[in-house]
């Protein structure tokens, strides 16, 4: 099983939705941490079960609209970002080219 690497920037996103989700409806937060974690259960055994989302990251669909980005790497999962699928992905697009430089 492949370690699951939480960056400061996923682990801060997923907590300001969850908060977001609590205030709206109580108990829609405690949901989605459920899903994440199954989720990242399968992840960790299958580390290269996610699209590609800008070369060499890779998207995991949580829900219907959130998503985890991240880079499968030999140290384990890194989860890079935790974003809402339905806005301008561009910039964290622009992000993850800036961030591994065009590397495959």
């Amino acid at each position: 099983m492949t370690e699951i690497i939480w960056t400061a920037g996923a682990g801060r996103e997923l907590q300001e939705v969850y908060e977001q989700l609590e205030d709206y409806h109580e108990g829609d937060g405690a949901a989605l941490l459920e899903d994440v974690e199954r989720n990242l259960a399968l992840l960790a055994d299958q580390p290269y079960m996610g699209g590609y989302f800008e070369k060499p990251t890779r998207k995991l669909l949580i829900g219907r609209r959130f998503g985890i980005i991240y880079s499968p790497e030999n140290r384990g999962v890194v989860l890079l970002a935790f974003v809402d699928l339905r806005r301008d992905l561009q910039p964290l697009r622009k992000r993850m080219r800036d961030w591994f430089g065009g590397r495959e």
